[in-house]
């Protein structure tokens, strides 16, 4: 139906007021003649509305002849009509094309720049490197290359150890983490260490000082954010000017803080029998209770295990002690499961089906929840003559791999 509704749209319609006696039969005429009426509503006696495609008027004006009937067009819909209102009314079809052109032009502009997150530097700093950058009012947003921009912001203003922009319309959102550094004396200095094997994939400084880049391969115990800071020279500095000087700059100890996201990789094995046997619970259960004192023993239950075959399961229970006596008493609870041997026969795909679950459910013991999993590959290490299927499951994951480490 909204095919139909778009497409008599496209081609135009019109909603009549018909009247007359005969209404059955005008829409039965109608019909039969090939013309659609459709949304039909009865407005009273011998009367009703209905929508009809322009391109059937003709047609209906005979078929109301035949049916004794009389119809009136009430409203024109559609794109035939709306062409006839705009070609009469040319200057204001002129005006909105101008208007819509007028509106595309604008939002391919810059207009609002806001910086968040700064604190150490003013927001008039951070646009102020931005415009050098390429950032500014009035700019194209095609001639905006983010990533230059991120990297120029970076470089100009030290403090600031992260940068994101951001484009939504003609608005660019400017987002800084800057670095922090220890101010409170009872926070001991620590490293950001990998736990774990990986390769670096992004690094986020917070506080610190990174030591390793993007697709460096890092071990456990590896430093990835140093919580020695090393003083930076300028380059117009000289080694004797700062002898002269007697002002030689010592390392920052601080507290490393960030975010190290790195591609981890675990793998997990697991095999079917394509053949399998052993034993299985049936679902049937004894319990036999033993009321023990002293060395005498008082049996609810079966006198004997009613299975040839069984798992016995025995809990205790002692009366609590009062002051220093201790009740020689205990309530002794025997439960038997039984068994049954069973054999399975298995075709390869339930046998691969099987094999797989056991691998997975190894591999997702591994996978930390916060990790994402990037790819996932199996593989069938097993010959097709074997007697049983393996599985081995390799996945990808990027995850935070850092661990504070004091020092």
């Amino acid at each position: 139906m909204p095919v139909f509704n778009f497409v008599s749209y496209l081609i135009g319609y019109v909603i009549i007021l018909v009247e007359g006696e005969s209404l059955e039969k005008f829409i039965n005429l109608a019909l039969d003649n090939g013309v659609v009426l459709w949304d039909i509503t009865s407005i009273g006696k011998d009367r009703l509305l209905a929508k009809v495609r322009l391109s059937t008027v003709r047609t209906l004006r005979q078929v109301a002849r035949k049916a004794h009937c009389r119809f009136w067009i009430q409203k024109r819909t559609g794109i035939p009509f709306l062409y006839l209102r705009i070609k009469r009314r040319k200057s204001m079809a002129l005006g909105i094309v101008i208007f819509v052109l007028g509106l595309y032009l604008l939002s391919s502009f810059v207009w609002f720049i806001e910086v968040n997150g700064n604190h150490h530097y003013s927001s008039t700093e951070v646009l102020e490197v931005a415009a050098e950058a390429g950032l500014k009012q009035g700019v194209l947003k095609k001639q905006l290359k983010p990533k230059i921009i991120e990297k120029v912001i970076q470089e100009r203003l030290p403090e600031i150890s992260w940068v994101g922009i951001t484009v939504k319309g003609t608005r660019v959102i400017i987002e800084t983490v800057e670095k922090e550094q220890i101010k409170e004396k009872n926070e001991n200095p620590a490293h950001i260490i990998a736990k774990k094997v990986g390769i670096i994939k992004e690094i986020l400084v917070i506080n610190g000082q990174a030591v390793v880049q993007e697709e460096d391969m890092v071990v456990p115990g590896q430093i990835l954010i140093s919580g020695i800071v090393l003083p930076v020279k300028k380059a117009e500095e000289t080694p004797e000017q700062g002898q002269s000087l007697g002002k030689v700059k010592k390392p920052l100890y601080v507290h490393a803080k960030g975010i190290v996201n790195a591609r981890v990789w675990y793998n997990g094995y697991g095999e079917a029998y394509l053949k399998e046997k052993g034993q299985r619970y049936t679902g049937r259960t004894a319990t036999r209770l033993i009321l023990r004192t002293g060395f005498k023993e008082l049996r609810i239950g079966p006198s004997g295990i009613p299975f040839t075959k069984y798992k016995k399961e025995v809990t205790m229970k002692k009366l609590p002690p009062w002051r220093s006596f201790k009740p020689p008493v205990e309530l002794i609870r025997q439960k038997y499961y039984e068994l049954e041997n069973y054999e399975s026969v298995l075709d390869r795909e339930e046998a691969r089906q099987k094999a797989w679950q056991k691998a997975w459910a190894k591999v997702k013991k591994q996978i930390p929840k916060q990790a994402a999993i990037i790819k996932q590959e199996t593989e069938e290490i097993a010959k097709d003559q074997e007697e049983l299927v393996r599985i081995r499951i390799l996945v990808e994951t990027k995850e935070d791999i850092g661990l504070e480490k004091t020092f």
